[in-house]
This record gives structure tokens, sequence and C-alpha cells, in this order.
């Protein structure tokens, strides 16, 4: 696959931090197909839904036109069991995890775009569920549903992402709150125009959970600062260019400053990261592996346990990268492996230990390719500059 014109002016134009010769201590060659065959997956997800002390797999599935979302058990060693998450299909773009009614296990809800209906499923504490409701509206374009508690009273909300395509002034997504049993029968709108992705975390370290809304469709990304109570009065910050077109994004301390930086990843030019400034300031973006990447799906976790954040980074048909984050706070340095075989688009990743060896694994979902897991091995063959 060619890259887009916008890759390679930004490999020819822009500075990048530069990717050490050391090698890495982790391959990602082992590879479990989760499917026979591909589909139109978006989303994948891992937690231990049957509480057996091993990470289960549910995989979001109907990106277009409906498909049944899948559950995966785990016996410990990464072999699976799957089943349907229920009989029906519909438009899934992504199905987060989370104990939604406090009983101890996990919930799952699920982003489904229009005209579906969008589920919560409660856990019967043995990892089968049920539709317990239903939140929003079946004709938002819901792409992505993030979970994190937003009003101090220790129950998780939801984050909804809704894209605006083409629509007249964009649409808005929205924040639903949980009203203490599970289920989220209200919710506000923020003032966004299209997204696919809404990264939720405390971005100015003030004990309240912020929202990052990377543009989807040519916009400004914006901050959303939270006022303690789960509502976001205030008007949004904007970051980055005039345009981005991006459906990546993950937040983590990537230098080891202390401060939270933001990771995106633009499909038409490339990845990028924000540096964080303190004070609800980031630095202007700085690009990593430039002209290298077609970032579809990004997650910030630490592969080969050494403390430092790495990057996992899934593209559209292209290989995966790994950027493996090295001690240097004021300069960001990585090693660089590859995983995935470069079929498909990957739309979405998960981190780890899915074989019980103690290393984190990559499972991701892809659209036009099988789902897959990529396990972790002691390998530096292909660590790389």
């Amino acid at each position: 696959m060619r890259l887009p014109l916008g890759l390679a002016i930004a490999a020819a134009l822009v500075s990048t931090p530069p990717l050490t010769a050391q090698p890495t201590t982790r391959s990602f060659d082992r590879v479990l197909l989760l499917e026979p065959q591909g589909a139109t997956s978006a989303g994948v997800s891992l937690g231990d839904l049957d509480r057996d002390g091993d990470l289960d797999i549910v995989l979001a599935k109907g990106r277009h036109w409906p498909l049944q979302d899948m559950v995966l058990r785990n016996d410990g060693r990464g072999h699976f069991e799957t089943a349907p998450l229920r009989a029906e299909a519909d438009r899934t773009y992504s199905a987060a995890l989370a104990d939604l009614d406090g009983d101890g296990d996990l919930d799952i809800v699920s982003s489904n775009d229009r005209p579906d209906e969008k589920l919560v499923y409660l856990n019967d504490g043995t990892g089968r569920f049920q539709v317990a409701s239903r939140f929003g509206a079946p004709e938002w374009s819901t792409r992505y549903v993030t979970v994190a508690e937003l009003n101090g009273d220790q129950r998780p909300d939801l984050i909804v992402a809704n894209r605006g395509g083409n629509t007249p002034g964009g649409v808005r997504s929205f924040v639903c709150l949980n009203d203490g049993k599970g289920a989220f029968p209200s919710c506000a709108p923020i003032a966004t125009s299209s997204a696919t992705i809404i990264v939720a975390a405390d971005l100015d370290r003030d004990g309240k959970i912020d929202l990052f809304v990377p543009h989807r469709d040519g916009g400004r990304n914006l901050v959303f600062w939270n006022d303690g109570t789960g509502t976001f009065r205030a008007a949004p910050v904007e970051i980055g260019p005039e345009h981005s077109s991006i459906r990546a994004a993950a937040v983590g301390d990537l230098d080891g400053d202390g401060v939270t930086d933001l990771v995106v990843g633009d499909m038409s030019t490339g990845l990028f990261v924000y540096r964080g400034e303190g004070s609800r300031r980031f630095a202007e973006p700085t690009p990593i592996d430039a002209g290298r990447t077609v970032p579809s799906a990004l997650v910030i976790a630490d592969l080969n346990k050494d403390g430092h954040a790495d990057l996992v980074v899934g593209n559209d048909q292209l290989p995966g990268v790994v950027l493996f984050g090295q001690p240097a706070a004021a300069a960001l340095r990585f090693t660089r492996t590859t995983w995935n075989d470069g079929l498909g688009a990957v739309y979405a990743i998960a981190v780890g230990d899915l074989d019980g060896d103690g290393w984190p694994d990559i499972a991701a979902a892809r659209s036009d390719a099988p789902n897959a897991l990529w396990f972790s091995d002691a390998s530096a063959a292909k660590a790389r500059p």
C-alpha cells in the first residue's frame, strides 16, 4: 500500500524523535486467529468476565452492517471457547467492560451505530449476559463508548462518541450518567462535531476526569475540563492543527516527567504526540515514526515491563508497530519492532496477558481480516531503528 501524500510530506518536512538501535526484549510473531475469516470488526476488549482469574475477550462486530458480537472465554492458557454475546446481530463499533451495577463482576456497554439501539448488558456473575437497559437514541451515529467515573459518585458513567461525517454543523457526542443501578436514563450533549473516539483521563491532575476529543472529519481537536459534577460547561480548548482526521488516540506520560501527554493517530498525516506542559497546556504536535504509519488504532502500555510507556500502533493495510519507550525525560526515544501481517485495517487493540506467561500480548479487531492475538515472546530479532 502506498502511503497517503500527507504522510510523505510529513516525513520529508518535519523532524521526528529518534528511534534507537537498541534491541527490544519482546517480539510478536506467534499468532492465533480468533476466527476463520475476516469480517467488519471494530472493537476488542479484555477482562475477567467469569471471575476465574484470567482475561477473556469481547469482540465488537458489525461495522456498517449487522453481525453478532462474540464472547471468547479463556482457559488461562490462551485457548478460547467462543459464543455470541446474544442471538441478534447489530452494528457494534465498541464494547466497553466495567462493573456498572456494583455487584463485583464486569458488565458490557455496546456502542451500536444507527439505527440500532445502544445496549447495556449485565453479567450474571458467570460471564453470561442479558440486555438490561438501553441508553441514548437509536439514530445516533455512535462509534465508540468510553466508561469513566465523572461525577464523584463512584459509579461508572458513559461518554458516547458520535461521528458527524458530512452532516452540516456536525453532531454532538454525549455524557450519560449512571443512575446507581447500572442504567443510563438521561444523556447530556457535549459540544463536538465529529468523533470516533473520546479519551477520558485526569489531564490536569485535579482529581476530575477530563475529556480529550480528537476530530475525525477535518476539524479541530478539543479538550473538555470537568467541573467535578460530570458536566463540561466551560468552552472546550482547541488543540492541534486546524484540520485533523483522527481515528485513534490515547493518553499517558511518555517522557516520565509526571505530566500527561496526548497521542493521536491521524489517518492522513501519521502518529503524533502533544507533550503535556502542565497548567492545562500542551506543546505543538511532534511526529513519531514519521512517514511509516497509517494509524487506525493505538494503545499505551508497558509491553516489556521496564517501567516505561510503550506505544502499540495498528495500521490500515500495513503491519503494526510497537515503539518501546526509552528513559529520556528531555526527548522521546523509542525502539521499533513490528507485529501483524498488514492485512485489513486494525480498528482496535487491547493489551493483556492472555496465555498466562506473565507478559502482555496484543489482541486486535480487524476489518476485512481475521481478528487475532499476537503473543509476546523473548526475541530481539526484529528490533531496528
